[in-house]
């Protein structure tokens, strides 16, 4: 599951849920007997939306004298257990676990097998069910599955971790018009005379529980031929429900074919799988790698108009899912603490994907985002070791250290042994591991092999110790001896911490009349001396200019030649951090050099940063340069950003430019970010505009969503009713409706003590929607609000949820326990405050030209 979907899970709180001394330790469990096959056969009512049948799972011995196996089944009605020749033994189920004992005792490696008849209706979590009803008659008819990280065990008896893995028979029965999907190949089908029909898919390679997958229901079919590895056809097929069209599925994923091929190539091995079928659904939280059937939230299946916007995320996520074919699924952590071997992986095969078969640039700025999204969470959340058996729940090491800080760390790691030795090691580590589960050693080793080198040092300082250097550099040019010190400081270091000053190895350049030197530097201490001989002072100075390691920069080595960085740096990340920079400084002469440089900046990464730094700057030149931008700029995927810097500022320049631009017709991400943009302008703000347009309905809701936004950042207290309307069952589709909760606490933490308690009401009562991503928008909106009169509720919730849902809540509780409500009008001082800054600002710039 890619880093992007990662909102609507997480932690959800400030406190950091790996802190060793408020949680325990999770290791593997013991494999005395150990699962090796499941038979499983099941009937499926989707009209009653329950699930019976009989799971018969093949076991082998690991050692003699061994007779219990115990399984995870979470609230599963069990209705016998039974050996293989349909003796009863003795079974106990207590809710969360079935306890399984064979009179006689096992002998090493022996097999055998034992069949558990159950049945279960709606559960919590794991299998989920859709139906037309006559509040959304919209929703499809499905039941389908979706599991990371612990959630099989709700419908299915199981060890519901990732070391053990089994070959699979499903034999799942449905109503014949419907249809049938599964991990594997299907082996076969049976129509029966009462309408339904049987369909046998059979997976032989090994798989665990998290990836185990179907998916029954009402599905569209786009067929896309099959991939040719050179060993075998894999069919490949694209499937979503009937509210859009196969040529809406071929338009979304038509280019998964051509990422078979450079996958296959890349890697040196064949596809691992019989079929790569990807299938969607509305209400399906983000993409999971499922094997041979990935899963996908269907909004992300495209129109002509969204994939003028989304298709570069579409892809993004595309590769990432495939990534997991080799890691995660052919190549399967051992246990929780290691997932990064397969979520960092699938994270910087991204990067990797579009250097090859896109720009460097593009490449580079994948990075980009990569290391922020990562430092945002780092500095503003909590910090912790890449590998850690210390978590709450498995599900919160699926965080932005996981996904975007470990890929980050897997370039500098590709950057320190180079490329030859990074590949040819990696492809060599995934022929060895293929089938098999493996640990953070099992990767070092491999690597240590190639290079020759001792990595212990690297994975210590990288994998197994909390932060990132976050460094601070001064740059002095001495005249008079013809050199140039550069004192770095790597603010990072805290001893008490446990954050250590790393050792890094990269790159200083600095061009004097359009040539360049490039020195090698060794960065071993918190504050560490460079000295480099230079004839006179540099015109540009590009620190780390291959990107060779991840960190943070601070480094001003003056405004004129970050001016000239600005436009002639030759990287985007060098083009970003002088635009960061100077528009952080405040000055306006640096500021009109932004703008300026962002008329004339060819890549689109670049300007979404420009336009994004402008609207943190809080100065007039920025507000003025961002209402031309606005007027101006028509490329899909940088629209969104600016219209979202404007949403920083009210200006009614900024407001005039956004309506202008809404009249003339945007695509559905553009919109979205600029009904955003008005609801920012506050009692300026468009309300009836905003309304119409929350209540019209939108292509995968994407538009309709921006103006729901919108009404709640006008902290208005007209749009409660609207809101209120919008989040209730029926009120928008289930697109809509996460996203609605969400605006309607933001709105309440502005509104005084009548329009609060109604919002908190409706967030309570949103805690039983069947719908979890509205149950879990509630539970965070709830800890947004600081509700402190929801606190019984969200425990409550807690105790009938899926672990890593429960635990959310729970967290959110224990914040609003230990905190307290903040004064809602202190946001408006804030904001009055940074207003008159800005307009000071510009008095003293006034000033300073007369002068």
């Amino acid at each position: 599951m890619p880093d992007f979907v990662r909102q609507i899970y997480g932690p959800g709180t400030t406190t950091s849920p790996f802190d060793p001394d408020r949680t325990e330790a999770h290791y593997p469990p013991d494999l005395e007997v150990e699962p090796v096959h499941l038979d499983i056969d099941l009937a499926l009512d989707l009209v009653a939306q329950t699930a019976h049948g009989v799971v018969t799972i093949s076991v082998e011995a690991r050692r003699n004298g061994v007779r219990t196996l115990t399984l995870d089944a979470v609230e599963l009605e069990i209705d016998s257990v039974e050996d293989g020749d349909g003796r009863a033994l003795t079974w106990h189920a207590d809710g969360r676990q079935l306890v399984i004992t064979w009179h006689q005792p096992f002998g090493i490696r022996e097999r055998r097998r034992v069949a558990v008849r159950y049945a279960v209706g709606r559960p919590s979590a794991g299998l989920y069910f859709s139906r037309p009803t006559d509040l959304d008659p919209t929703m499809p008819w499905y039941a389908v599955t979706d599991h990371e990280t612990e959630r099989a065990r709700y419908w299915l008896p199981c060890i519901d971790l990732p070391n053990v893995r089994t070959s699979l028979d499903m034999r799942l029965r449905a109503d014949a018009r419907f249809t049938i999907l599964a991990n594997g190949y299907l082996a076969d089908q049976q129509e029966h005379d009462d309408g339904t029909r049987t369909d046998h898919w059979r997976l032989e390679e090994r798989c665990p529980s998290y990836l185990i997958c179907f998916a029954v229901g009402e599905f569209v079919r786009a067929d896309d031929g099959a991939y040719h590895d050179g060993e075998k056809a894999i069919p490949v097929a694209y499937f979503c429900s009937p509210q859009h069209t196969s040529t809406d599925l071929l338009r979304s994923f038509d280019r998964t074919k051509p990422m078979l091929a450079w996958m296959t190539e890349k890697f040196g091995l064949s596809f691992p799988y019989p079929k790569y079928y990807q299938w969607a659904a509305p209400g399906i939280s983000g993409a999971m790698e499922n094997i041979s059937l990935v899963s996908w939230d269907e909004k992300y299946v495209l129109d002509a108009v969204l994939a003028t916007e989304w298709t570069w995320l579409l892809d993004t996520i595309n590769i990432h899912e495939m990534a997991h074919s080799y890691f995660g699924d052919a190549v399967v952590c051992r246990d929780f603490a290691h997932a990064w071997l397969k979520e960092s992986w699938a994270t910087y095969i991204e990067q990797v994907w579009r250097e090859d078969t896109g720009s460097m640039d593009e490449a580079l700025y994948v990075y980009y985002q990569h290391a922020r999204n990562y430092f945002e969470e780092a500095d503003n959340r909590y910090q912790r070791p890449i590998v850690t058996r210390h978590y709450q729940s498995s599900w919160d090491l699926y965080d932005r250290h996981l996904y975007p800080g470990g890929a980050c760390r897997l370039h500098t790691l590709r950057q320190e042994l180079g490329d030859e030795t990074f590949w040819s090691a990696l492809r060599d580590y995934l022929a060895r591991y293929a089938g098999k589960v493996v640990e953070t050693d099992d990767f070092r080793l491999e690597m240590e092999e190639y290079s020759g080198r001792s990595l212990g040092r690297f994975f210590d300082q990288w994998f197994h110790s909390p932060g990132y250097p976050n460094l601070a550099i001064k740059f002095t040019y001495e005249e008079e001896e013809g050199q140039g010190v550069f004192e770095v400081e790597q603010r990072q270091a805290d001893n008490d911490k446990g954050i250590p000053a790393f050792v890094l190895n990269t790159d200083i350049s600095w061009y004097i009349d359009g040539q360049a030197s490039t020195q090698p530097v060794r960065i071993e201490q918190a504050r560490q001396l460079f000295v480099f001989t230079m004839p006179r002072r540099p015109d540009m100075i590009v620190f780390d200019p291959l990107c060779k390691v991840l960190h943070k920069l601070s480094f001003n080595p003056g405004d004129d030649l970050l001016r000239r960085q600005l436009s002639a740096g030759s990287t985007v990340l060098a083009r970003i951090h002088a635009a960061q920079e100077l528009a952080r400084s405040g000055r306006q002469a640096n500021l009109k050099a932004v703008v300026a440089a962002y008329r004339t900046e060819a890549f689109w990464g670049v300007r979404v940063e420009m336009a994004t730094a402008l609207g943190k700057a809080n100065h007039e030149v920025a507000v003025a340069g961002l209402a031309g931008i606005i007027v101006d700029e028509r490329h899909p995927l940088v629209m969104p950003a600016v219209f979202r810097a404007a949403s920083n500022y009210r200006d009614l320049r900024l407001r005039e430019a956004i309506e202008a631009r809404l009249e003339q017709g945007l695509p559905y991400a553009a919109t979205q970010a600029a009904y955003e943009a008005l609801g920012a302008q506050r009692d300026q703000a468009p309300l009836q505009l905003l309304a119409e347009a929350a209540r019209r309905p939108s292509f995968n809701g994407v538009a309709q969503i921006g103006a729901v936004r919108g009404l709640a950042a006008t902290r208005r207290e007209e749009a409660l009713p609207i809101l209120l309307e919008l989040v209730r069952p029926g009120g928008s589709t289930i697109y809509v409706r996460p996203a609605a909760v969400s605006a309607l606490a933001e709105l309440a933490k502005a509104l005084e003590r009548r329009g609060r308690a109604q919002a908190i009401e409706a967030l309570v009562d949103l805690l039983r929607d069947p719908a979890y991503q509205v149950a879990l928008a509630a539970v965070r909106g709830l800890g947004a609000m600081e509700a402190t009169e929801a606190i019984a509720a969200l425990e409550m919730f807690a105790r009938g949820r899926a672990r890593q849902e429960s635990v959310v809540a729970l967290r959110v509780a224990d914040e609003l326990r230990r905190g307290k409500r903040p004064d809602a009008s202190l946001q408006n001082q804030v904001e009055e405050l940074r207003e008159r800054v800005r307009k000071l600002q510009d008095d003293v710039d006034r000033l300073r030209a007369r002068v």
